[in-house]
């Protein structure tokens, strides 16, 4: 036991007690001996601040309720081949899409955390907020009360992820989509993301990564001139490639040209849809860089992983959700956003991991 009179030594060696008792202290009092080391959103230890805060993450993989583990189960019986095919997405975890179809916000968000909560302590589940309004151009959001009805929204989702752990990946195509909007129409948008990214980045145990559009869609100077304007820098980062089919590699190349512009922020890309990348029309000029209305032959692309060889693409993941419809584009495709079995059976019978 040490007696409260520090012994006679030489004083370099009393000097050196005297520092290691002086950082006991502190760590018992939670002080500045571990000020260097930020928090771990998604366990305990402290990490690094320029880690990977997804590195290690075990993944919520919804084997109930999961869109492609409902249609492998579907299919067991009456079409065993299509069942197995489909357990290649089944097997993945599932990005949670909530949205204005979202019927209580509150209650559905938290139903989903508690579900994956219970696979076991330390599950991640993946969440996307869709909830802006896209489609709309011109003099977006002039109303009142549409404004205050998304804050509102925002505030539900985020009194439902609380202290939950939580990958969020925030609002597909916010960015991608401005090139139509008048002047009070894109600083609505701003504001409507920063307000978002304000409250996402206050979650004690979240990830938020703000999507920032695709290589073939917008050049990373403007991006990245958006994705400051929208706050960025609180969040840990951007996302790529969420409602496009672009190749890996130019989505790399393109994530660590808007890094550069952004303080070196880390991004995520989007491999669900791109595993035989783009389908280029017939006439770019005409259609546009790539066909995005279910285009045919695609198939699954890389599956989730931290392991992307670039210390600045913190994952490859399946955001894009794949198998659901990109609307009715040819005869018998179902609605946007409706879940679509026969084009998710081709993506899986497609893939080559």
């Amino acid at each position: 036991m040490l007696s409260s009179r520090t012994p006679d030594l030489p004083r370099p060696r009393a000097a050196a007690l005297a520092a290691l008792l002086a950082l006991l202290a502190l760590a018992q009092l939670g002080g500045p001996a571990r000020a260097t080391l930020a928090p771990n959103p998604f366990g305990t230890a402290p990490a690094p601040p320029s880690a990977n805060p997804l590195a290690g993450a075990r993944w919520f993989v919804d084997s109930q309720w999961g869109l492609a583990a409902r249609q492998a189960r579907a299919w067991s019986g009456s079409h065993p081949d299509w069942a197995r095919t489909m357990e290649k997405l089944a097997a993945q975890p599932e990005a949670k899409r909530f949205g204005g179809f979202t019927a209580d916000v509150q209650r559905t968000v938290r139903a989903f955390l508690v579900r994956a909560a219970q696979q076991g302590p330390g599950t991640v589940p993946i969440l996307v907020i869709y909830r802006l309004k896209h489609v709309r151009c011109g003099r977006y959001g002039d109303s009142y009360g549409e404004r205050l009805a998304y804050r509102r929204w925002i505030d539900a989702f985020a009194r439902a992820v609380g202290g939950y752990r939580a990958l969020i990946f925030l609002e597909p195509d916010a960015l991608i989509t401005v090139g139509c909007l008048s002047g009070s129409g894109l600083r609505t948008r701003i504001g409507e993301l920063r307000y978002a990214g304000a409250k996402l980045a206050a979650l004690p145990h979240g990830v938020v990564y703000l999507d920032a559009g695709a290589a073939d869609a917008l050049s990373a100077g403007y991006a990245a001139h958006l994705l400051r304007m929208a706050g960025v820098a609180r969040l840990n980062g951007f996302f790529l490639n969420a409602t496009h089919y672009d190749w890996t590699g130019d989505e790399l190349r393109y994530g660590n040209a808007i890094s550069r512009r952004v303080g070196l922020k880390h991004f995520v890309i989007s491999t669900a849809v791109n595993g035989n990348g783009p389908l280029v029309p017939s006439s770019r000029v005409r259609y546009g860089n790539e066909v995005l209305c279910n285009p045919p032959g695609r198939a699954l692309g890389t599956p989730p992983t931290t392991n992307t060889g670039s210390p600045l693409a913190d994952a490859y993941m399946w955001i894009g959700d794949p198998g659901r419809s990109s609307g009715p584009c040819h005869p018998g495709d179902p609605p946007n956003g409706s879940w679509f079995p026969r084009y998710a059976l081709g993506l899986a019978e497609r893939a080559h991991f």
